[in-house]
């Protein structure tokens, strides 16, 4: 796991040590991600660091590594998690003389070129130059686990990190916001931050692409996607068995790796799955979080939050018999804590839970672990949200959206961000999923959760993480495990009324039967946070009313935030997005466009 940078200077008046001295402060803006080492090539045009944060291979392992002929450079941010297996099959082709998973990705983009891609089962975003037809090439894993986020450079150059925050730096001047990215994510959250980048100028690799760049200019294509035509009508009877004998396979590839690992453990089905399988290959300790007041919070009128998750992960970690941290939050450090997330988040942070991300990733750090297991991704993949069930909120992405809420947009931006929804339809549309029937338009939603909605809660689980060098492994995503999910039929994932209803019938038996029936929940948040929220929103609104005026009806806002005015849910998040936004734009000196 590491951070990963670089510059492609192609001018003729190009200078070496300019770049390297680029690259080394974008490496310095992110070695929270590598605390362990960092180093530094530079090869014709190309200048790239890495910082890295060791997993596999301590020893050995050292970034950016070089191939034995010194044709290609590598960066790797990320795990191959069937390193082993394709070490053995390049041992024909390659005199391996590391231990790392980098060696073997070098090993096969030398060996196989693009075809590489194919052949991965892991997390990651790399970058290879090849110093022999001065081309750089780049790609990232197909859910998106890892970031890589790129920039253009003067005269047909290339800059690319594994953080926007990296890049600020290259700027002629300050950055400038990316009008439309942050009205989506005022508006439509939960699918933000994914197409495009909150600062104008930067771009995201996509989940599943790849990029070639030389002096010519740049290309990019789709080398994987989460194609749900692939859909069949294979029965339970044949599907049940093959992700039974699965799921525990890819727990173990993910755990393959010298650093031991912890779990994040809610006690629901796929935290506790998880955390089940990974006890038997060594995995002790269990970490879930607890907000004040929690047990007096009321789940009954919650939209995604259903249950208390406290009892449930002490039950799931006495039946597994892991030890078990429980990580209590003070509403005292909630203020501080939203300034916090806007600095690690530069896409923004899109809702609250990240707060528990970010108080998980501090205790593990603070115990010395470097690793811990999540169970994200199975939800987004096998169907398992409870709107899934309700067929108004699966008709329109529109209706999906009013779910949450509506911010007060001032006139100009809610006439602007009528054409989200209809974006987010004709996404669906060319990805050739029509809405004449049920289970067509339960897979154009999913289409939408797996291309934009996991991205992002991926995006925001990697960057709270790694803010204290602690790598987030998500066995979920394992790439068997996905082409077996993408088989399953939707009205076969969600019999009887059940989201997950397949994987859980697969889970029988390998995790405690409790949380293996529990219903979905999401990761717990503080619903007792409208005090704070309204006066530090009432700061924000005072402090930034500029540049907020400039997407929201500030009047409305300020009433929202009047002593007897009553929260709602959705209220609450819209506040915690816009406290998260000034402090974003303060932060990095964010203009207008």
């Amino acid at each position: 796991m590491c951070a990963i940078a670089g510059i492609l200077d192609f001018s003729s008046t190009a200078d070496p040590s300019a770049s390297a001295g680029k690259v080394r402060h974008m490496i310095s803006r992110l070695r929270h991600r590598g605390p362990d080492d960092e180093g530094y090539i530079q090869s014709g045009p190309c200048t790239l660091g890495a910082a890295r944060l060791a997993q596999i291979d301590r020893a050995g392992g050292a970034q950016p590594m070089r191939s034995p002929d010194d044709r290609y450079a590598i960066v790797l941010n990320g795990e191959i998690h069937n390193h082993r297996a394709l070490r053995a099959e390049l041992s024909l082709h390659w005199h391996f003389t590391t231990r790392s998973d980098t060696e073997v990705l070098l090993a096969a983009f030398a060996t196989w070129g693009r075809e590489a891609l194919r052949r991965l089962n892991g997390m990651f975003a790399f970058f290879i130059w090849d110093a022999q037809t001065h081309r750089g090439f780049a790609a990232r894993d197909c859910l998106g686990v890892k970031p890589f986020v790129w920039m253009p450079q003067p005269q047909g150059g290339f800059a690319f990190a594994s953080e926007a925050k990296a890049l600020l730096h290259l700027l002629p001047s300050s950055p400038v916001a990316n009008e439309e990215a942050i009205l989506e994510h005022l508006v439509a959250p939960c699918f933000s931050g994914v197409r495009t980048s909150m600062f104008a100028g930067m771009h995201h690799l996509q989940p599943g692409h790849w990029l070639s760049v030389d002096r010519h200019g740049i290309q990019q294509g789709e080398w994987s996607r989460y194609d749900l035509h692939r859909a069949t009508e294979l029965s339970a009877d044949e599907l049940v068995p093959a992700m039974h004998d699965l799921l525990p396979k890819a727990i173990e590839r993910t755990l393959d790796a010298d650093a031991p690992a912890a779990v994040l453990l809610s006690g629901g089905l796929d935290s506790t799955l998880v955390a089940a399988l990974a006890k038997q290959h060594g995995v002790t300790q269990a970490y879930t979080i607890s907000f004040e007041g929690q047990d007096a919070f009321d789940y009954a009128k919650a939209l995604m939050v259903k249950s208390d998750d406290l009892p449930c992960s002490i039950e799931a970690a006495s039946d597994i018999g892991l030890q078990h941290r429980i990580v209590p939050v003070s509403r005292a450090s909630l203020a501080d804590d939203m300034r916090t997330l806007a600095l690690q988040n530069d896409a923004l942070p899109a809702w609250e839970q990240e707060l528990a991300q970010h108080h998980l990733a501090k205790a593990l750090a603070a115990d010395g672990h470097r690793a811990v297991l999540v169970g994200d991704a199975a939800d987004e993949t096998h169907y398992g949200y409870g709107f899934m069930l309700d067929d108004q909120s699966i008709s329109h992405p529109g209706k999906l959206l009013a779910r949450f809420g509506s911010p007060p947009l001032n006139a100009e931006m809610q006439q602007r961000a009528a054409h989200i929804p209809h974006d987010l339809t004709s996404m669906m549309r060319e990805a050739g999923h029509a809405d004449q029937t049920r289970a067509d338009r339960l897979r154009g939603i999913t289409h939408l959760i797996t291309r934009l909605w996991l991205p992002r809660l991926l995006h925001n689980g990697d960057i709270h993480m790694m803010a204290h060098g602690v790598e987030a492994r998500v066995p979920l995503a394992d790439t068997d495990l996905l082409d077996l999910a993408v088989r399953v039929h939707p009205e076969l994932a969600l019999k009887d009324g059940v989201e997950k209803s397949l994987l859980r019938e697969a889970a029988r038996g390998l995790m405690p039967e409790a949380a293996r029936v529990r219903r979905k929940s999401s990761l717990s948040k503080d619903d007792g946070s409208a005090t704070v929220l309204k006066s530090e929103a009432l700061h924000a609104l005072d402090a930034s009313a500029d540049f907020l005026f400039h997407w929201l009806d500030l009047p409305a806002l300020r009433q929202m935030c009047s002593p007897h005015y009553e929260l709602a849910e959705m209220q609450r998040a819209l506040l915690f997005r816009i406290i998260c936004l000034h402090h974003w734009a303060a932060a990095y000196h964010v203009r207008l466009p």
